[in-house]
C-alpha cells in the first residue's frame, strides 16, 4: 500500500516556504508548520498549538530566536516541533545548537509530562530529525554525540535530518508520530 501524500495545501505552503530568496528566514515556516500541527491534531478537540518564542542569552551582535511549536493537553506538552532556517543546516555548528535547543527544552518540560514519552522534531526548513523522550529512564534519542576536547567531531550529524517532509516517507513518517501521541494521550482519557 503506498504512503498517502501529503494534502496539497501543505505541499504548496513548504514550496512557497522553501524559495530561495527565505533560505535564511525561519519565519516563512511559522504557517507551514502551523497549518501541518493543525492538520495533524486537528482545529477542535483536546490538542492546543502554542507557538513558543525564546530569545536565548547571544552575544549582543547576534540575534537567535529560537522558535518551537508545542502541541499541549491541557497545558501539558505532547509534541513539539522546533524550526530552523534551511539555509543554517549546512553548518555544523547551527545543526549543534539546534540539537543542544531540543535537549535543553525536553530538560526544561520533562516534569510537566503525562504521557509516557514526549516525541518531538526538529527542522531545518522541511529537513526534520526525529527526538523522543521517556518519562520513565530520562533518556532522550537519539543519543548525544560528546563533543570532542581536541578533535572538531560533528557532534550533530547532518544524517540525523535524513527525513524531509515533503517526500511521501517524511509525511508519513510525521503521521506515525502524531498518531501515536493521539493514541498516548486517548489512552490518558481511558
Amino acid at each position: 500500500m503506498a504512503a498517502e501524500p501529503c494534502p496539497q495545501y501543505l505541499v504548496q505552503s513548504f514550496i512557497s516556504a522553501n524559495q530561495a530568496q527565505f533560505a535564511t528566514d525561519e519565519s516563512v515556516y511559522y504557517g507551514p508548520y502551523t497549518r501541518l500541527l493543525y492538520y495533524l491534531f486537528g482545529l477542535e478537540g483536546p490538542f492546543e498549538i502554542s507557538p513558543q518564542f525564546h530569545i536565548p542569552e547571544t552575544p549582543p551582535d547576534a540575534i537567535d530566536v529560537v522558535a518551537l511549536f508545542a502541541v499541549e493537553l491541557n497545558k501539558h506538552p505532547v509534541f513539539f516541533i522546533e524550526v530552523k532556517p534551511r539555509a543554517s543546516f549546512a553548518l555544523d555548528s547551527k545543526r549543534k545548537q539546534a540539537d543542544e535547543q531540543m535537549r535543553d527544552h525536553f530538560r526544561d518540560v520533562r516534569r510537566n509530562v503525562v504521557t509516557p514519552r514526549l516525541p518531538a522534531t526538529s527542522a531545518f526548513g522541511t529537513r526534520l530529525s526525529f527526538y523522543e523522550y521517556t518519562a520513565a529512564t530520562n533518556a532522550v534519542v537519539p543519543a548525544a554525540i560528546p563533543v570532542d576536547p581536541v578533535i572538531l567531531n560533528d557532534v550533530a550529524p547532518a544524517d540525523r535530518w535524513s527525513c524531509d517532509l515533503l517526500d511521501a516517507v517524511g509525511i508519513a513518517r510525521v503521521r506515525e508520530v502524531a498518531q501515536g501521541v493521539r493514541a498516548m494521550c486517548q489512552a490518558l482519557a481511558n
